[in-house]
């Protein structure tokens, strides 16, 4: 469940969202729209392959993180 930082188009600033909210993601022309639980809807200016790759990259690093704390990734 990493949390991502997007800049919003319709009001402007930062939000930090939970992507395991996100239902998907909608891209029409140049504005990307987060389609999210409970019915949220979020406009970024960020695009949506830009999204997904700051998932990937908090999921591995959570990863990453959680085998060198378990000793698994130490050589014997």
């Amino acid at each position: 469940m990493p949390l991502i930082k997007l800049n919003r188009i319709n009001k402007g600033g930062e939000i930090i969202v939970n992507s395991d909210h996100i239902l998907f993601i909608e891209v029409e022309s140049r504005t990307t729209t987060l389609h999210m639980a409970h019915g949220l809807l979020f406009s970024v200016i960020e695009p949506m392959d830009e999204i997904i790759k700051q998932i990937e990259v908090k999921q591995s690093d959570c990863i990453k993180t959680g085998i060198q704390q378990s000793g698994l990734g130490a050589k014997p």
